[in-house]
């Protein structure tokens, strides 16, 4: 592999930013379809929910058709502290992500997920090779350790 220059980086990132900022917004309008656009055929899926490990971009898609009947009728979709890393074909994403709900208490707003995305250059494009999404939890009890407020 050879190393990509500090501009090529750069466009990468952008390009790479702009794929998170259409998956808010596909989020946002509860399209399934936008949502799974930029994932491989073989996406693998680490969620936190069940069935904890997902394989196929099909098979994502129909989870969130099944969760998006659970979201309110508005909200928003929310990174902090995200990180992008470009190594020639390769990138990984990570950061936190939460939803901010209409009404403020409807339970998707209840926490800060941790999440990492892989990203994979296939034929010049940006696809998703694996989605982790996780919230911490308290060892001694078993609980989540619920983080709405960052």
């Amino acid at each position: 592999m050879t190393q990509s220059s500090a501009a090529q980086i750069a466009a990468d990132k952008a390009e790479i930013e702009t794929l998170v900022a259409d998956w808010r917004r596909a989020v946002e309008a509860k399209d399934a379809d936008g949502l799974v656009r930029n994932y491989q055929d073989d996406t693998v899926l680490f969620d936190a929910i069940p069935p904890f490990q997902t394989v196929g971009k099909e098979a994502v898609r129909k989870i969130w058709q099944t969760v998006f009947p659970y979201f309110p009728d508005r909200f928003k979709s929310e990174h902090k502290d995200l990180t992008v890393h470009v190594d020639g074909d390769l990138a990984v994403v990570f950061g936190l992500h939460h939803f901010v709900p209409e009404p403020a208490d409807h339970p998707c707003g209840a926490t800060w997920m941790r999440i990492t995305v892989c990203l994979h250059r296939v034929d010049g494009e940006w696809r998703v090779l694996h989605e982790h999404v996780s919230v911490p939890f308290d060892p001694m009890t078993g609980q989540a350790a619920l983080t709405k407020d960052l």
